[in-house]
């Protein structure tokens, strides 16, 4: 005789189904929001895109190593975080954005308060209208909007339109991937024809880059999974193979050069500088890619980070 059915097996069992169910649309629902479903959203057509996963840089340390402890925080910072409910150190995850036609495009995925965010912008002159929400920028003749992407995904925008954050919609730019990586930045080569001194030592390294169609550089372990060494990964499409074989012996010679005055100048840089990174370099040509890296050591982004390179 089989055993009677009771009420409280059937209840363990819809449980467990409506819970796997959850956990499924869970863990569905924030893969299609990893780094590559973030920069999906955005507009990326000749754009320069950067992506940085906030959670890996908090976990591994290195964010407070970038933005120093929270004690010595810029209080208006402090104050405008409390206004919106958002610290970046806690809430958020990842974000993606978009630089392009003078306007800045981000979706960022952490935990919101969206009521804070709505009073945030009504404070500020500005106004919701649904989930639309728009502002005057800092700058003149910007504004900058927002909206709740999903729950857990803010698309913002800086641009000349007053709802520019329409550009921001989910699966826009299907198909696009970014590699793996803490932090990965990817520009056009027209961006590199003038590039800012913005570190010092950088310019002969970037220009070279100006005739590619394409170049980015990544932060991220030398081996995921094995230890916790780090390295910059340079990945350039070039116009043709030539081209990539050409770019790889300049970046070659550049590193060279500057390895041989060191020589002789009978100087060691400390491992902590701009210039033990820099010499360190190493690249590769494959058909019409040129690869590069540079090992990473936590001391030259602190150094980065406090403005003190050399």
């Amino acid at each position: 005789m089989q055993p009677r059915f009771r009420i409280w097996q059937l209840i363990l069992v819809l449980a467990l189904l409506v819970g796997g169910a959850a956990g499924y649309w869970y863990w569905h629902n924030l893969r299609a929001w990893d780094a590559s479903g973030l920069m999906q959203s955005l507009p990326l057509n000749g754009a320069v895109k950067l992506y940085v996963d906030i959670a890996k840089l908090r976990a591994g340390g290195a964010l407070d190593l970038i933005a120093g402890k929270k004690a010595v925080e810029d209080p208006e910072y402090r104050a405008f975080a409390e206004q919106i409910g958002l610290d970046y150190r806690t809430d958020l995850d990842a974000i993606a954005v978009s630089f392009v036609n003078g306007g800045v495009y981000a979706a960022a995925r952490g935990r919101f308060n969206w009521k804070k965010l709505d009073d945030y912008a009504k404070s500020q002159q500005g106004h919701c209208a649904g989930q639309v929400c728009t502002m005057p920028g800092s700058q003149p003749n910007k504004n900058t909007s927002f909206y709740p992407l999903t729950g857990h995904v803010l698309a913002i925008a800086v641009s000349d339109a007053p709802e520019g954050v329409r550009m921001v919609s989910a699966g826009q730019s299907k198909g696009f991937s970014v590699p793996p990586a803490f932090v990965w930045i990817s520009a056009p080569g027209s961006s590199f024809q003038n590039p800012p001194a913005v570190i010092p030592g950088t310019r002969s390294f970037l220009t070279p880059l100006a005739d590619s169609q394409e170049a980015s550089f990544g932060v991220k372990p030398r081996d995921f999974g094995k230890g916790d060494e780090l390295e910059i990964r340079m990945d350039v499409l070039s116009k043709s193979a030539d081209a990539a074989t050409q770019l790889a012996g300049n970046l070659t010679s550049v590193t060279f050069e500057l390895r041989h005055m060191l020589s002789l100048d009978k100087l060691t840089p400390p491992k902590s500088s701009l210039t033990a990174l820099l010499v360190s370099g190493h690249f590769e040509a494959h058909e019409s890619r040129v690869t590069g890296t540079w090992p990473l050591d936590l001391e030259v982004i602190q150094a980065l980070a406090s403005g003190k390179v050399n």
